[in-house]
């Protein structure tokens, strides 16, 4: 009976997803073109972003997860982004599954760290939420991982991370300046690391500012542990075209990271 739940809770959550985004109109306006030969279009450079990717694992499970990495990087890579258009992950990326390329590696399923197929997409989320972060486009959806798994040595800033579960956590964004935008994103593997960017046809109107806050620890049960932490995220944003303008908060986030094992 359980493997019967099993078979059926993707679709359902993913019928579900799609219901709750078909209200909000989201299918109707999701960004998809991409078109490598259209760079010359996109001059200007808003921000870009840069993930290290963690050296963890045995030599197949590191290889997957390069694996996975650049599938996804190649899905995204050179996306176009018309005015008011809208950038769903799980969209464009598609439903991690074998028969869709991927492959076994490191997930976080309810505080623990497990394998599974399309392991390492968040690191992807988590770099391309950064640079529409800081772009200063429009965050719609965006979810943060359930567990602080690498301590000091993490490949994001605490409240600046994006997880990604097929069917119910998705990284959402919209382009709502009159801007088009194109996103660029590359996996360089010999540096270690995940690079995307976003590009416009014309310079970004606007300055942008990101504080995360650490508002409280929570406190390992015992030493086999790491610590758990509640974050609070603001951006903040001021017109690049008015001298006069001052910086107004346009987006915020609560992070809530629980304490897990050590890996």
């Amino acid at each position: 009976m359980n493997q019967v739940w099993q078979n059926f809770k993707k679709p359902i959550r993913n019928g579900l997803k799609y219901a709750k985004a078909l209200v909000k109109g989201y299918p109707f306006h999701y960004a998809n073109r991409q078109n490598p030969d259209a760079a010359d279009q996109y001059l200007h450079k808003w921000i870009e972003s840069i993930t290290p990717i963690p050296d963890r694992g045995t030599s197949e499970i590191r290889a997957n997860r390069i694996w996975n990495l650049r599938l996804a990087a190649q899905r995204i890579h050179c996306l176009h982004i018309s005015p008011q258009k809208i950038f769903s992950f799980s969209d464009r990326i598609g439903v991690p599954t074998e028969a869709n390329g991927f492959r076994e590696a490191p997930v976080f399923v309810r505080g623990q760290v497990l394998t599974d197929v399309g392991g390492g997409l968040c690191l992807i989320a988590t770099n391309v939420f950064n640079t529409f972060l800081y772009a200063g486009c429009e965050i719609l959806e965006r979810h943060c991982h359930s567990i602080d798994a690498y301590g000091e040595s993490r490949f994001y800033e605490l409240g600046q991370d994006a997880a990604v579960a097929n069917g119910y956590k998705d990284l959402i964004v919209r382009n709502h300046s009159q801007i088009p935008l194109q996103l660029r994103c590359k996996v360089l593997e010999n540096e270690g690391k995940v690079e995307s960017s976003l590009w416009g046809a014309a310079p970004k109107p606007w300055q942008i500012r990101v504080e995360s806050q650490i508002l409280k620890q929570l406190h390992p049960p015992n030493p086999q542990y790491l610590s758990g932490w509640i974050v609070e995220t603001s951006r903040y944003s001021k017109n690049e075209l008015e001298p006069s303008s001052t910086w107004q908060r346009n987006y915020e986030a609560v992070s809530h990271y629980q304490p897990c094992v050590k890996s």
